[in-house]
C-alpha cells in the first residue's frame, strides 16, 4: 500500500480548514491529488528535486485536467504526466462506481427511447455535480460500439428452417437535410425452433444491391442453407433471396398482399373484401384456398378488375406456407415477426428521438435494443415446435389443429354462400 507522509496530510488538513468552502470535498480533493503525486514519484523511481539518474525511469511532464465524480460532488484534479511513458493509476477506476452506475442508467434510458435533451434534464435534477450534456450522452453511447460490432459479426449456424427479411425506416439527418433511411433486418428460426436476429444494417436505400450486401454478409458469417424465405414483394429483395438461396421456396407475406388488394377498392368495400381474403388463408389445405381465391376473383371481376387480376396472377405466391407443418402456418405466412414485433418496438421507442443525428447513431440505437430482444429469445421457450414426434403433448396440439380446421372448413362453406 502507498505510504502517505503524515506531515503532508496535516498541511492538507490545515489548508482545507482555513478555506471557507465545503470542508470534506476540499479535503478529499487535496488527499487524492497528493496520492497522484506519490504514484508518479513511484513510477518515475525518484522523488521530485532528487537527482539520481540510476534509479530514474522518466521525467515529469506537467499535468492534464481531470474531473472525478464522487458522492461528495465533482472534484477537479491534475493528472500527472510522464514524458517517456503513460502515467497509470487505478484511482479513477476505483472512485467512480457511482458514476458508472449512472452511465449505465443513461445508456439504458437512451436505448429505451429517451432523448438526449430529456436525459440531461433528468441528470441535472439528480445531482448538479453529476450533470451530463447532450454531447456527453452521445459520447457515452459510442462506447457501446465495440459490443455492438461484436454482436453484428458473430458466427451464424449453417442451416435455418425459416428466414424472414424486412425493412424499417427512420429519419436521419445527413448533409443538413432530413432523409428516410431503411434499416434492413433478417430473423431466422433454426432447426430446433429458436428465433435469432441474424443481421441488422442501415443503408441509403432499399435497393437490390443493398439487400444483396445484407444477405451476403449473413453467408459470410456462416449461413448456408434455408428451408423457406419469407418477405414482402420487394422485387430486389425477392430476386436476391432466389439467387442467394437457390432452390429454397419463397413465401410472400399475405398481409402485404392483402393491403395491396384492399387499396384497389373504395373504403366502404374493404371490410367485406378483407373478410373474404381471410377465408383463403384459414383453409385446411392449399387446394381449397385456390378455389376460394378463384370465387373471390370472379365476384370482383366486373366491378374491380384490378382485384381479380392481382388475385389471378399473385395469390399463389402467398400460399407456399400450406406445404409446411400445419402448426407453423400462422407464423410463416407473414413477416409479422419483424414488422409486428421488432419494427413496432423500434418505432415506438424512437418516437421521442424523432430524427437521428446520423446513420451511426441510428444503427447504434437499433442494435442496442435488438440485442436485448435477441438475448430474451435465446433463453425463453422456443418459438416453434419443429417435429411432430417431439412429445405426447404434440399429439393433443395436432388434434386441436385438426378440429379447428374442420370447424373452419364448415364455417367457410357457409360463408361461401354469400359469394
Amino acid at each position: 500500500m502507498t505510504q502517505v507522509n503524515i506531515t503532508k496530510l496535516k498541511e492538507i488538513y490545515q489548508e482545507a480548514v482555513e478555506k471557507d468552502e465545503d470542508f470534506m470535498r476540499e479535503l478529499l480533493n487535496k488527499v487524492l491529488q497528493e496520492l497522484l503525486e506519490i504514484e508518479r514519484d513511484k513510477q518515475i523511481g525518484v522523488k521530485e528535486y532528487i537527482r539520481d539518474e540510476k534509479q530514474r525511469k522518466g521525467l515529469r511532464n506537467g499535468y492534464k485536467n481531470r474531473e472525478l465524480n464522487t458522492r461528495l460532488g465533482k472534484l477537479k484534479l491534475l493528472k500527472p504526466q510522464i514524458r517517456e511513458f503513460p502515467f497509470k493509476t487505478d484511482m479513477f477506476e476505483n472512485y467512480q462506481r457511482s458514476e458508472k452506475a449512472l452511465i449505465s442508467a443513461i445508456i439504458q434510458m437512451v436505448i429505451d427511447g429517451v432523448s438526449t435533451n430529456k436525459v440531461k434534464k433528468i441528470t441535472d435534477k439528480l445531482s448538479s455535480d453529476l450533470s451530463f450534456s447532450k454531447s456527453t450522452v452521445s459520447r457515452l453511447m459510442k462506447e457501446l460500439d465495440p459490443m455492438i460490432e461484436s454482436w453484428r459479426s458473430q458466427k451464424l449456424n449453417e442451416n435455418y428452417s425459416y428466414i424472414i427479411s424486412d425493412a424499417c425506416y427512420f429519419y436521419v439527418r445527413e448533409n443538413s437535410k432530413v432523409v428516410k433511411r431503411p434499416l434492413l433486418i433478417s430473423v431466422g428460426v433454426d432447426i430446433t425452433g429458436y428465433r435469432k436476429i441474424l443481421g441488422v444494417d442501415i443503408k441509403i436505400d432499399e435497393s437490390e444491391e443493398s439487400w444483396r450486401e445484407h444477405i451476403l454478409s449473413l453467408k459470410e458469417r456462416g449461413l448456408k442453407t434455408v428451408g423457406l424465405t419469407i418477405s414482402d414483394k420487394h422485387k430486389g429483395l425477392v430476386k436476391v433471396l432466389e439467387e442467394e438461396f437457390a432452390g429454397s421456396p419463397h413465401q410472400r407475406c399475405m398481409v402485404h398482399f392483402e393491403r395491396n388488394l384492399l387499396s384497389k377498392v373504395p373504403a366502404k368495400e374493404r371490410k367485406m373484401l378483407s373478410s373474404y381474403l381471410k377465408m383463403i388463408y384459414n383453409c385446411p389445405d392449399k387446394e381449397m384456398a385456390f378455389k376460394i381465391a378463384n370465387l373471390i376473383s370472379d365476384k370482383y371481376r366486373e366491378r374491380y378488375p384490378k382485384v381479380s387480376k392481382l388475385l389471378d396472377e399473385n395469390v399463389e405466391e402467398t400460399l407456399t406456407f400450406y406445404s409446411y407443418l400445419r402448426h407453423h402456418h400462422r407464423k410463416i405466412r407473414t413477416t409479422n415477426l419483424i414488422e409486428g414485433t421488432l419494427n413496432s418496438i423500434l418505432k415506438r421507442r424512437s418516437k421521442v428521438v424523432g430524427i437521428f443525428p446520423n446513420r451511426e447513431s441510428c444503427i447504434r440505437y437499433a442494435c442496442s435494443l435488438l440485442m436485448e430482444i435477441d438475448e430474451d429469445w435465446q433463453i425463453n421457450r422456443r418459438y416453434m415446435r419443429m417435429l411432430k414426434e417431439d412429445n405426447a403433448a404434440d399429439f393433443d396440439e395436432d388434434l386441436m389443429i385438426e378440429i379447428t380446421q374442420l370447424k373452419q372448413k364448415s364455417k367457410i362453406k357457409k360463408e361461401l354462400v354469400t359469394l
